[in-house]
């Protein structure tokens, strides 16, 4: 093992501590976040299998009635998936995590998984937002959240926040990564959280409460003027992150644009990052000629903070559904 005053193994002259000792650091700590992407990812492609669908088509078909003038169908069985996982089944998750853990040699990520077993519904503000964190305040306990920003979209402070939250790896008090997709509402919905979270009878039932009232919050919403958007968040922000590419690099987006849109919605494929769809968008984009464009995987998969293994997924799968349906 080198020691961090011995000469670099790179051959530079200079001590390991003042030449790649940090860049291991960041390939460790790279890989570490990789495994934990992969892992998540996997859970939301495997589940629910076909003996758990009915059960979670009831659910859905429960929350329907009251939300389905108001929401596209998408939004609602995305929020109702979470719903089923880690409130109505959540031995499914806990099951999942389990195998993993079997399967798992790093024992920063088995220490991680064991903490991982409750994910937690988050309502909150945002308060500000730096290079890697959104920092949130809590609507109940106003205690204060840093969640991991999933990618370098511009997100205004004051919005409100809604998500399942799960520690983030870094060991650090109050850092936590979203395991289901980031909502955000404007700040005119600031009211709506605040009568909601008024009916909780202490800081110390937060938790029961949310878990009890989680329809009733997205009831309260609907009833208050939410109406989604054309597309659900989740497609809303694939969109927004290729469209900004696309302007960045002062590339044509009218031909694009709508072969996505199309495949989002007729496909609705399930990742946890909008940025891996994003990605596989724009190299499927470049491929297939409708823009002009000449970047790398490796490049396309670094402006988004993605792996070049989620990029290539959702390539091909764009690829495989303009092919069927040509």
């Amino acid at each position: 093992m080198i020691g961090r005053n011995d000469p670099c193994l790179c051959g530079s002259g200079k001590k390991y501590k003042k030449c790649c000792e940090g860049k291991a650091q960041v390939t460790s700590a790279s890989l570490f976040n990789d495994e934990i992407e992969m892992i998540l990812q996997s859970f939301y492609e495997a589940y629910p299998q076909r003996k758990d669908t009915m059960q979670y088509i009831d659910l859905v078909q429960a929350w329907s009635p009251k939300l389905q003038d108001h929401l596209q169908k998408e939004l609602i069985e995305a929020v109702a998936l979470d719903e089923f996982f880690f409130h109505t089944r959540p031995d499914i998750w806990t099951g999942y995590l389990k195998k993993v853990s079997k399967k798992t040699v790093r024992p920063a990520t088995v220490r991680l998984l064991e903490n991982w077993t409750s994910p937690t519904l988050f309502i909150g503000a945002i308060s500000h937002v730096d290079e890697q964190y959104i920092h949130a305040t809590h609507s109940i306990t106003k205690e204060s959240y840093k969640i991991r920003r999933e990618n370098k979209k511009p997100i205004p402070e004051g919005m409100q926040i809604f998500t399942f939250l799960l520690p983030d790896g870094s060991e650090q008090e109050g850092h936590f990564l979203a395991v289901s997709t980031l909502i955000f509402f404007s700040s005119e919905y600031e009211k709506v959280f605040q009568e909601f979270t008024n009916n909780c009878p202490s800081t110390e039932e937060v938790t029961q409460f949310l878990q009890d009232n989680h329809f009733a919050f997205w009831q309260l919403l609907v009833e208050n003027g939410y109406a989604g958007e054309e597309f659900t968040s989740f497609e809303t922000d694939v969109l927004a992150q290729v469209k900004q590419f696309l302007q960045q690099q002062a590339l044509n987006e009218e031909q694009l644009i709508p072969v996505l849109e199309d495949y989002l919605i007729e496909q609705q494929p399930a990742a946890r990052k909008a940025a891996a769809i994003a990605a596989g968008a724009i190299r499927f984009g470049q491929e297939r000629g409708l823009f002009e464009g000449s970047f790398t995987v490796k490049e396309i998969a670094e402006h988004f903070g993605i792996s070049a293994t989620s990029l290539n997924k959702y390539y091909q799968d764009m690829l495989a559904y303009q092919l069927a349906t040509a």
